[in-house]
């Protein structure tokens, strides 16, 4: 029986359901001790902030880094008139994260937070929950081996042949001998499609999360219509 062989692919668009924000507290000077005071106050204070708004319900979770201190040197140049001096300084650092399931409190807090001295917003990483990201993962996973059958029925019925039949069904980077070529880069994959982020009292807007599937497979059809 003549052989055909297509790929199936199905995508889904959802809402974010997480916000992940990023922000590192960074410090230098030239006194180790002072750096690394500012640093944990600062720290301190973020991380605090974290805790309530776990407690308040508009965050699920938080973490953060323990404050670290490191030296370098800095070359400056004290005039026009003088040569550059190489001089020792210190920075502390440390990393504060926390995920919002309120994504107005994000919004207002990343605001504030933005304002700080020695404080920077890394990014905010769009997400959604476990439970609505299995059950899309199971979805498209369904939809994209119904698109592979659609694919190779339209086929068929466009060269005079018959019902198809499955022979075999891969999912993406599994054919044998076959290199893994994609649109998602994995079999199941999920990217946050690109959204405007802005801070210090602008918009915020979460990112919409694109969950998609592809699989190859192979069908026999037979050779007159049924």
């Amino acid at each position: 029986m003549p052989k055909i062989t297509v790929m199936g692919r199905a995508v889904q668009t959802i809402a974010a359901e997480r916000g992940t924000v990023r922000l590192t507290v960074s410090f230098a000077g030239p006194r180790r001790d002072d750096v690394v005071a500012a640093a944990a106050r600062t720290h301190s204070t973020l991380v605090g902030q974290a805790k309530q708004h776990v407690t308040s319900g508009s965050a699920t979770w938080w973490g953060a880094d323990q404050v670290s201190a490191w030296i370098y040197d800095e070359w400056i140049k004290p005039s026009a008139q003088e040569d550059e001096t190489k001089v020792r300084r210190f920075r502390a650092s440390a990393g504060v994260r926390v995920t919002f399931r309120d994504f107005d409190a994000l919004s207002r807090w990343v605001g504030e937070v933005a304002l700080l001295d020695g404080v920077a917003v890394d990014g905010v990483e769009w997400a959604l929950t476990e439970v609505r990201r299995d059950a899309a993962v199971a979805t498209v996973r369904a939809d994209a081996a119904r698109d592979a059958v659609v694919r190779a029925q339209a086929y068929a019925g466009a060269l005079g042949l018959g019902p198809v039949h499955l022979v075999a069904l891969y999912e993406h980077g599994l054919r044998p001998h076959v290199g893994p070529v994609s649109a998602f880069g994995e079999a199941t994959a999920m990217r946050a499609a690109a959204g405007p982020e802005s801070y210090g009292g602008m918009e915020l807007r979460p990112d919409d999360i694109q969950v998609g599937a592809e699989v190859s497979a192979d069908f026999e059809a037979s050779s007159g219509s049924a």
